[in-house]
């Protein structure tokens, strides 16, 4: 009496074991609207609204400026480095350098790349001590 109650039991649990290893149908994808006449493309409604991205350090991807990357003056003067590159929402891209233990923000379109490796600011280190803010 006890083996055939074992033996229910153990064939119950091994028919519960099959079930929960089948898989369960899963509802196709909606398909989205068809367009309309002269509609490139349909509307998704299903598709969040776009925001704008913050701005995002790109010294790996897309700036020819990396970070440690020497500043130098137009007469060949070290001004300082870069300590990074970051690209704002809006697309321009904006250089945050240490200058004298101090970041100050430069616009990339001040500085060029000069044939050692370095960048050239089209800014004397005055200038830019003078009139950059340090980034918050």
């Amino acid at each position: 009496m006890r083996t055939l109650l074992y033996a229910a039991g153990f064939s119950l649990a091994l028919a519960m074991a099959a079930q929960a290893q089948t898989p369960t149908p899963t509802a196709p994808a909606a398909q989205p609207p068809a367009a309309k006449p002269g509609q490139v493309n349909p509307p998704n409604p299903a598709a969040p609204p776009a925001a704008a991205p913050p701005a995002v350090d790109t010294s790996a991807t897309t700036s020819p400026y990396k970070t440690g990357m020497v500043i130098k003056d137009a007469q060949g003067s070290t001004v300082g480095t870069i300590a990074r590159v970051i690209r704002t929402p809006d697309g321009a891209t904006t250089i945050s350098a240490s200058v004298d233990g101090r970041n100050v923000n430069l616009p990339a379109s001040a500085l060029t790349i000069a044939a050692d490796g370095s960048a050239v600011s089209s800014m004397s280190k005055a200038q830019i001590t003078a009139s950059t803010v340090p980034p918050s």
